[in-house]
């Protein structure tokens, strides 16, 4: 029985609820936005403004979450040279 087997599933199986994760983030980011974009609206203020200051948050932290999704996708290929088959 090879000990390593078990290891393998788990390790593939964990990736997906970090997936589920990172898309709820990213649904989260949209409402987020979408909120602050309404309410910055109703308070009067300049398009070009709102448009600005989400460009720059959603910027950042869509590649935030790019790195984290890149961190997840990894954790296979570096895994495979450590495993015994």
């Amino acid at each position: 029985m090879n000990s390593h087997t078990g290891y393998r599933d788990r390790r593939s199986n964990s990736q997906l609820l970090p997936r589920i994760y990172l898309l709820l983030e990213f649904l989260i980011l949209s409402l987020l936005s979408y909120m602050f974009y309404m309410t910055a609206t109703t308070l009067g203020m300049s398009e070009n403004l709102i448009f600005t200051i989400l460009a720059v948050i959603n910027t950042y932290y869509i590649f935030r979450l790019y790195s984290k999704c890149k961190n997840i996708s990894k954790r296979n290929y570096f895994g495979r040279g450590f495993s015994t088959k």
